[in-house]
């Protein structure tokens, strides 16, 4: 069986514009290529900043640390709100006087926060801000009340930088710094030779040295030209089969995303397991890579029983993107029943 997992090699493109940003931008927004996607973020950020006395932003308690960075570098203070385990963002009414920034995240493609909050933080002069990495190809991916929002595509497809950011209703008040090359030079190296060590030697180095950078001509040409119509149906298909092969329940796993709704186009096909690093191992000995987004940063600090807590401890993401076919998720699915059968407590 062929590994199931692992790096992305560059996505194979079509000669015609796959007009993927005229469909997500409208024609009085600014659209900015960036580096990464937390270098899109700052950016978007940077430009907040410039006219927001107060600086206070609500955010996702269940996040990555590198999504908090650009927050914390741009002045921010953060408050966190709670999310339940169907990843249902729970939010303060109370807090919308206090804060000047709602920052939004529809997890793994599945949007399912309150737009009605979204709305009210609106009304008050909150402004809004999605960072769209997970959900930037589902139909309901983007809130259509962002002011801004940002993301990246390195998660979905094989890309030196893939980052973006807009502006809805405006222009970026300062332009991208240049493309940092040493940067640029370890991502195009790492997805050339999938070599794991170069990657983490660039991500790592990329944590410390984040700016507003722009992204290289190639990696915007990729992304006008990658064909998302066939990467988003790829991925229903390969979700929809995990599904429908797991219809039974599994002992020591649960699915997170039970349904597989119309408008979301999945990045992972997500699990939470009672035995979390015993399941991974038993995934890569029959070679299917997994991922745990993410591990839990500095700044968040969730309550001991929590769901966040539980989430942070217990979830697990399986590939099921454009590389794979349904017969491959045959498999995974297999794999997965195998190692519930044998579960024991």
């Amino acid at each position: 069986m062929r590994k199931i997992g692992g790096m992305f090699h560059y996505e194979p493109n079509t000669p015609i514009e796959n007009g993927y940003f005229s469909r997500i931008c409208s024609p009085g927004d600014d659209l900015a290529f960036t580096m990464s996607g937390r270098c899109g973020i700052y950016y978007c950020l940077q430009d907040i900043a410039r006219y927001d006395t107060r600086k206070v932003a609500y955010v996702p308690m269940y996040t990555c640390g590198t999504v908090l960075a650009p927050f914390k570098k741009a002045g921010y203070q953060l408050k966190f709100y709670e999310l339940d385990q169907n990843l249902h963002s729970i939010f303060d009414t109370a807090v919308i006087d206090e804060i000047s920034v709602l920052s939004l995240c529809g997890y793994y493609g599945f949007c399912n926060y309150d737009h009605s909050f979204v709305k009210a933080c609106k009304e008050k002069g909150v402004v809004i801000f999605e960072d769209v990495t997970h959900s930037m190809l589902s139909a309901d991916g983007i809130d259509p009340l962002c002011d801004y929002f940002a993301g990246s595509f390195r998660k979905w497809m094989g890309v030196a930088c893939g980052g973006f950011a807009v502006k809805r209703n405006g222009t970026f008040e300062t332009p991208l710094l240049p493309v940092e090359l040493t940067h640029l030079k370890q991502r195009k190296e790492s997805i050339e030779t999938e070599n794991r060590d170069i990657f983490w030697e660039g991500e790592l180095r990329l944590r410390q040295m984040f700016d507003s950078f722009a992204s290289d001509d190639n990696s915007e040409y990729l992304l006008r030209h990658a064909d998302f119509d066939s990467i988003c149906r790829t991925r229903r298909e390969n979700y929809a089969a995990l599904l429908k092969a797991l219809a039974a329940p599994l002992r020591g796993v649960q699915i997170v995303f039970s349904e597989l709704p119309e408008a979301a186009v999945p990045s992972h096909f997500c699990l939470y397991a009672e035995k979390r690093s015993e399941l991974q191992q038993y995934l890569t000995d029959h070679q299917i890579l997994s991922t745990i987004y993410w591990p839990m940063g500095p700044l968040v600090h969730p309550l001991p029983e929590s769901s966040v807590q539980y989430i942070y401890d217990h979830i697990i993401s399986l590939p099921c993107d454009q590389r794979f076919s349904p017969s491959d998720m045959q498999y995974v699915a297999q794999i997965l029943m195998d190692y519930s059968e044998n579960f024991t407590r």
